[in-house]
């Protein structure tokens, strides 16, 4: 592995990657899940909202307490020696707070970059809103030296609220203006859809992928620079546990899964081998 020794560095290389394309991210939510997405090849870390606040006993939706999810971010990054950028929602922000102290608690943990949200209370903001969330998480980013990869992330094809292109195109490009450097619009998984936008927005197009949507291969073939897993992984994990949890109580004995190649052992080595 090439160890990248400075903040600054593992932030030209993450914005690097999102030149180049083909750009994969399996979504962790620790320590021990970022380990295994980086034994896969992945060429960065990203965090999964969801996952981090199911872990913590909080719902997802902007309930988690951010100084507590930092703690989880300054873990994960002091574990790993390629870029991580966080899921950060809608700023997570609390009463007197700015994004200045989003910025300086994702500075001190040494996050590449962020996904921000476009929607408050359930509902998409509008683009000049939208914009201006953007612009103050930029302002406050360039305050302190700081050259933050800010994923935008819009929300109004996940919510159906608004899918027609024209109205994505000019919503992604108002935040790249506003200082994004990146477009997510997750849910977004018609790949004529895809290639229009792509084509015609002014930064990079990030994708989620689910079950049953298109592959990476097609995504990137549509214009998509990244594609990313969002909560699947934590969703897939917690669900393979409840049904051993239930076969075991149920019926008394643990039954192995076939398809995992984990151990006690093997997991210790993950965490011995950085």
């Amino acid at each position: 592995m090439t160890k990248i020794r400075s903040l600054s560095e593992k932030i030209q290389v993450f914005s690097q990657l999102h030149e180049e394309g083909n750009l994969i991210l399996a979504n962790s939510w620790d320590v021990m899940s970022s380990r295994l997405a980086e034994q896969c090849g992945v060429k960065a870390i990203a965090t999964t909202s969801a996952g981090i606040s199911w872990s913590l006993g909080y719902p997802d939706n902007q309930l988690a307490d951010r100084k507590i999810i930092m703690k989880v971010l300054g873990l994960i990054t002091a574990n790993t020696q390629l870029p991580v950028t966080a899921d950060v929602e809608d700023g997570l922000l609390t009463v007197g707070e700015s994004m200045e102290d989003l910025v300086q608690d994702l500075y001190s943990v040494g996050c590449v970059g962020i996904n921000i949200e476009d929607a408050q209370q359930g509902k998409s903001l509008s683009i000049d809103d939208g914009a201006k969330r953007i612009a103050s998480v930029r302002a406050a980013a360039n305050k302190i030296h700081y050259s933050l990869f800010i994923n935008a992330r819009i929300d109004s094809w996940l919510r159906g609220e608004d899918k027609n292109p024209e109205h994505l195109i000019s919503r992604a490009n108002a935040y790249l203006a506003a200082g994004a450097d990146g477009i997510f619009i997750p849910g977004l998984d018609d790949l004529s859809i895809c290639r229009l936008i792509s084509g015609r927005i002014n930064g990079p197009l990030n994708i989620m992928a689910g079950a049953g949507t298109p592959s990476t291969k097609e995504f990137f073939a549509a214009g998509a620079k990244r594609v990313s897993g969002g909560s699947f992984f934590a969703e897939q994990a917690y669900g393979v546990t409840l049904a051993g949890m239930e076969h075991f109580v149920q019926n008394g004995q643990l039954q192995p899964d076939d398809k995992s190649t984990l151990d006690y052992m093997a997991l210790n080595t993950l965490l011995s081998a950085q």
